[in-house]
């Protein structure tokens, strides 16, 4: 497994940060149809149902990634994480565009448990991974986004700077079709969710699905 680990002092602000992480063989190719079909016949309509009346802060893994973001400074409600922002376009009777075999399993893991999923190409990667605090000033470029402010932000860091968040990844580390080798980082921000049966249901779904083979998984 690669090298990740998080900050010492940013459980002094919040001390229920957590990892999930899977590194794994695959090729990220066109959307699966068969879980096109599974997203748009059961997911999808179940989620609608589940959250119809909820507010934010009653759905396990948003509710714990927008306290998280309070305590770092900044508003959950302009800085949405990206589980919330897959939801809102379910709730809204959208569905969830297809990317590729890889980020369609990270969108149906990160809808089903409330929590963050970023997908990254270990070979874009340059030493230890850390979780830490974005600095003044820090940021990058979104996938299909602008320059994205990430101050005060937990974000993905490695030799050459930042390059994910709970929020939205960078295109640095972003996976093509010419991807490979695979780091999943599940960010989780309550205590209550049991990480380690949801790694082990990731790694299924991504074997099926995603054509994942040799997965580790391990938790920080």
């Amino acid at each position: 497994m690669h090298e990740i680990r998080i900050e010492r002092e940013l459980y002094a602000v919040y001390p229920e940060i957590r990892l999930g992480c899977l590194q794994f063989y695959a090729k990220p190719g066109p959307s699966s149809e068969e879980l096109s079909r599974f997203m748009e016949n059961d997911i999808l309509p179940r989620l609608r149902r589940e959250s119809a009346g909820k507010s934010w802060e009653e759905i396990p893994g948003i509710r714990g990634s927008r306290a998280a973001y309070r305590a770092f400074g900044r508003n959950p409600g302009r800085y949405r994480v990206s589980s919330e922002a897959l939801l809102r376009r379910v709730k809204r009777g959208e569905g969830i565009p297809p990317v590729n075999t890889v980020v369609d399993v990270n969108n149906m893991i990160s809808l089903q448990s409330g929590l963050s999923l970023g997908s990254y190409d270990l070979s874009r990667i340059k030493g230890a991974v850390r979780l830490r605090r974005a600095g003044a000033g820090e940021g990058y470029r979104g996938i299909g986004k602008d320059f994205l402010d990430m101050e005060n932000m937990l974000v993905l860091s490695d030799d050459e700077g930042i390059f994910g968040s709970s929020m939205s990844d960078s295109t640095r580390a972003m996976l093509t079709e010419d991807a490979r080798n695979i780091l999943t980082v599940i960010y989780c921000f309550e205590k209550e969710i049991p990480l380690d049966e949801l790694l082990c249901q990731a790694k299924a779904t991504f074997e099926k699905y995603a054509g994942a083979k040799d997965v580790e998984i391990g938790s920080v």
